[in-house]
């Protein structure tokens, strides 16, 4: 179970990887996961015309969280969500709702400190502080395929 509920790590920002994956979907549907409480990615995702519908455990009503889950995606954006799940478990169950959808992920990780020591980062707010690498092998194992550029991990 979650500890801490990652609620204070939302930004009020279009976060850069949204800017670099949404435009390959134009006109279709994409699920933002841990997409935070802000609606910045979804006023510029209508601007693109994206159909961007968040789930957020923590910072979404239950009748979005709802709504978000059933919209049929053709891609999951997950933006620096992975690096602040402080249970192992609850990280895993993210990554197996993930994949349930079998469409292209897109995992975005924050590499904190890049000791791989966890813990909290400021009030609130706690931090894996795995770099990338690390990740592969847990998503290994729900997805096919699974490459990385940088920041960003895609898996099918």
């Amino acid at each position: 179970m979650q500890h801490i509920t990652s609620a204070a790590t939302s930004l009020d920002q279009i976060n850069p990887v949204v800017k670099t994956i949404l435009p390959q979907f134009i006109g279709k549907v994409v699920l933002d996961i841990g997409g935070g409480k802000y609606r910045s990615n979804q006023i510029y995702a209508t601007g693109l015309g994206v159909k961007l519908y968040v789930y957020d455990k923590f910072n979404r009503s239950e009748a979005e969280n709802a709504k978000a889950l059933i919209c049929n995606p053709q891609a999951i954006i997950c933006n620096n969500v992975l690096n602040v799940i402080d249970d192992g478990q609850a990280m895993r169950n993210l990554i197996a709702l993930s994949a349930s959808y079998q469409v292209p992920c897109y995992f975005s990780i924050y590499e904190g400190n890049r000791t791989g020591v966890s813990g909290m980062s400021k009030k609130n707010c706690w931090q894996r502080n795995w770099k990338i690498e690390q990740y592969i092998p847990i998503l290994k194992r729900y997805f096919q395929q699974v490459n990385h550029k940088n920041k960003l991990i895609i898996c099918q």
